[in-house]
């Protein structure tokens, strides 16, 4: 029920800027904003995958401490998808050798786009590994697809028939499609990243702090050591 509130919430930022953009186009400028719910709902599939407590507001919490990084992510997952969605029609539309040519490689462009987004996304709510930088998350996406190619391809293909079932079912697409895209690529993308490259040591708060006795005996021996 969690997923599904935030689904919704993803919905509802969807239809404004699907409907609000059909009556006045600048509105799809909008279209990043995306992001925050996305990275709110991959947050709750990311804590799920990691048995860890789930709350809704875990989603919205996203929003604040993710949201630079949802935004550049998005963004850029954005333009990659219209640049080579625009080439794929520009190519169609040559109707020569030229022109297929150039859709072919715009649409394995985009091809490759959608796999890194299935991905991406899913590292980006990581909550093992919200201390990284999000140029070594990208980087460790970009090597993910890299060395398990077949095993992401068809985490994409799965996602591209979900989405596409979903919309001419429009009330499943505002309601339990994302959540479920979500849950599939945190189960297949966590654990292979976690092998590939483990996720930083999370420290213990049960762990006490050295009181100043064992503070003061390591500096004496510390101090102690022949130079």
């Amino acid at each position: 029920m969690r997923l599904v509130a935030a689904n919704l919430v993803w919905g509802l930022l969807f239809s404004a800027v699907l409907f609000g953009g059909l009556g006045w186009p600048p509105i799809f400028l909008l279209s990043p904003s995306l992001a925050l719910p996305t990275v709110g709902i991959f947050r709750l599939a990311a804590l799920i995958q990691r048995n860890e407590f789930v709350a809704l507001s875990d989603a919205f919490v996203a929003w604040r401490r993710l949201g630079g990084r949802a935004l550049a992510v998005g963004t850029g997952l954005l333009i990659c998808m219209l640049m080579f969605g625009t080439n794929v029609y520009l190519g169609l539309q040559r109707g020569d050798y030229l022109g297929l040519a150039l859709a072919t490689m715009a649409t394995w462009g985009l091809a490759v786009t959608v796999v890194c987004s299935c991905v991406l996304w899913p590292l980006v709510a990581d909550p093992r590994r919200e201390t990284l930088p999000l140029t070594e998350i990208v980087r460790l996406g970009f090597l993910l697809v890299i060395a398990f190619p077949v095993r992401f391809a068809r985490l994409a293909f799965l996602v591209a028939i979900v989405m596409l079932v979903s919309l001419p079912e429009y009330a499943g697409l505002v309601t339990v499609s994302v959540a479920f895209v979500a849950l599939v690529a945190a189960r297949y993308v966590l654990p292979a990243a976690d092998r590939f490259a483990p996720p930083p040591p999370i420290a213990d708060p049960e762990t006490p702090p050295p009181d100043d006795g064992d503070v003061h005996f390591t500096s004496a021996m510390a101090s102690a050591r022949p130079r």
